[in-house]
């Protein structure tokens, strides 16, 4: 065909198309326009970056996850196409892992036990949720999520064996990490702009779930430290320190513990520099407030030091409700027992009912809970999950799904001492610690049950898994001589450099 004749046809189409989406646009309609957007932009983004569609689609669903959090879950590409952005992308980036598994000739998994472990958990829990969907319909879906997310994994592992896909997803998690320390403390400064103004169809663009943006900004704190080596962490450290006290400053306790436990992990392995380096901007921290509070006399000051104080007691004190001079420590204190009451009571029922195989997919694990907390509340309290992951796990699928998890969590334990071990010869050591913040703050809040901490948490222990793969069998523990392949691992820590 000619040449012209083929652009002018071309051109003839895109005009026809466009001017049909503008009137679907007009008429209110978004289905069509939608997708071409979508299309329009990833085809953009795949000849800018030269990566593949699915890459792209997970970097922006994990990054609008974490940056834009409960407003990015509940925006849909249409209407009439009641799909959110986390089963949107399972669906895109599933289906194109098949496609190019088969192209490759590999299956989309690993021969190792964590995927076995994998494939296990989404076996016992389609098991049960068959005998469950029955019986509760879509909300035994729903609440399936917890298990299906898991895909994710597997997704993130497959895209992570090209050195240019884990660049491009490790700088999508730090960024916009690192992005939450200035927009949380905007969203809190002027929440009328975020809620009524940044919205996308009358729903809000960026709408935090408290719990979640910090325990981000704690993932933040291990991820920018470990990927900037040389000049960058003149830069690079200060920021994870900032972090790091903005977590410690606020009223989350969960993502604190989670930072915490990252840091008591590396300490564990005889790694210093990141908790040498936060216990040092605590110490300043404190010391600053100490000395305008005591030495001062600043009101801000003491009520700062009190407020932390308070904290810490309801921390370590967890089986009472004490008063407190600050309404918000005591709402804390009394927090405790909300979660202590809830635990007994989904761990009895669960006991008592069925527990092998659990009360299932849909089952109101809050029924029990609320006619021993406060029955009052009853028809006002929608949350499903009692705060507690583990608990969960029981609760849904029993002993068994149990099992199946804490020898998941036992895999995960074993591969992050491996990498911690490794010392700076391991570029996932930002990636693990941040895969135990996320999962140590799951132990008190609801973070894997839905998509805002599932998905992100899926993905980077995909992207943990692969790039421990990546190393060669004998760098490990107690060796001290140079890995046998040094280039490959300055190649793999040169890309994280850039990231940071």
């Amino acid at each position: 065909m000619n040449p012209r004749l083929r652009q002018a046809l071309i051109l003839l189409a895109a005009a026809v198309i466009s001017c049909w989406l503008a009137w679907d646009l007009a008429d209110g309609a978004y289905t069509w326009p939608a997708f071409a957007f979508t299309l329009a932009g990833g085809a953009i983004l795949v000849r800018l970056t030269g990566l593949s569609f699915d890459v792209i689609a997970l970097g922006v669903v994990v990054f609008g996850y974490i940056v834009a959090n409960r407003g990015f879950a509940q925006l849909m590409p249409a209407p009439s196409l009641p799909l959110l952005p986390a089963e949107l992308a399972l669906l895109l980036t599933g289906g194109w892992s098949l496609v190019a598994s088969a192209f490759e000739r590999r299956v989309p998994w690993e021969r190792d036990w964590l995927n076995r472990l994998l494939w296990i958990w989404l076996v016992v829990g389609t098991a049960r949720l068959l005998f469950d969907v029955r019986e509760f319909g879509l909300m035994a879906i729903r609440d399936f999520a917890m298990v299906y997310y898991s895909l994710f994994f597997f997704i993130a592992q497959r895209v992570a064996r090209q050195e240019r896909a884990r660049r491009f997803l490790v700088l999508s998690l730090a960024t916009a990490t690192a992005l939450l320390l200035p927009v949380v403390p905007l969203y809190s400064a002027f929440p009328d702009f975020f809620l009524g103004q940044l919205t996308v169809r009358g729903t809000p663009l960026v709408y935090y779930k408290g719990d979640l943006a910090f325990t981000f900004l704690a993932v933040g704190v291990c991820l920018v430290f470990f990927l900037a080596t040389g000049r960058r962490r003149h830069w690079a450290w200060p920021l994870s320190a900032a972090m790091f006290l903005y977590v410690a400053a606020s009223d989350n306790r969960a993502s604190l513990f989670g930072a915490l436990v990252a840091m008591g992990l590396l300490l564990a392995a005889r790694r210093w520099q990141l908790p040498a380096l936060q216990a040092t901007a605590l110490a300043l921290a404190l010391g600053v407030l100490i000395g305008l509070g005591i030495g001062l006399g600043n009101s801000w000051a003491e009520r700062k030091l009190e407020a932390a104080g308070e904290r810490i007691q309801t921390m370590v004190n967890v089986g009472a409700v004490q008063a407190f001079a600050s309404e918000e420590t005591a709402m804390k204190s009394d927090n405790n027992r909300f979660r202590l009451v809830w635990w007994r009571s989904v761990a009895t029922e669960t006991w008592q009912g069925n527990p092998v195989f659990g009360l299932g997919f849909g089952y109101d694990l809050a029924k029990g809970f609320l006619r021993e907390y406060n029955p009052d509340i009853g028809e006002e309290f929608t949350t499903r999950s009692p705060h507690d992951v583990f608990l969960s796990v029981f609760g849904r699928m029993g002993a068994a799904g149990l099992a199946v998890w804490l020898a998941l969590c036992g895999l995960m334990a074993a591969e992050t001492w491996r990498s911690f071990r490794r010392g700076d010869d391991d570029p996932a050591r930002g990636l693990w610690c941040a895969v135990w913040v996320i999962l140590a703050s799951a132990t008190f809040g609801v973070v894997l049950e839905g998509p805002m901490g599932a998905v992100p948490f899926w993905t980077i222990l995909g992207l943990a898994h692969a790039m421990g793969r990546a190393q060669p069998p004998g760098s490990d523990l107690n060796e001290v001589a140079s890995p046998p392949d040094p280039t490959a691992i300055e190649e793999l820590r040169e890309p994280a450099n850039a990231t940071s």
